[in-house]
């Protein structure tokens, strides 16, 4: 990825929200699309991370 260090923060946070809101509308169901779904938000989010360390 080719993105700057403002761009790298606003994507994390809004990955950071919508796993948030996506873990709430789970609550005590078992969603198999929505633990997957959050599941690769996290994976995201972390890849993305890791990006904003280096920089």
């Amino acid at each position: 990825m080719d993105l700057n260090r403002r761009e790298l923060d606003l994507i994390s946070l809004s990955l950071f929200r919508l796993t948030i809101e996506k873990k709430a509308l789970l609550g005590d169901r078992k969603d198999k699309d929505l633990i997957e779904m959050v599941e690769e938000l996290e994976k995201l989010s972390s890849k993305i991370d890791t990006e904003r360390l280096i920089k």
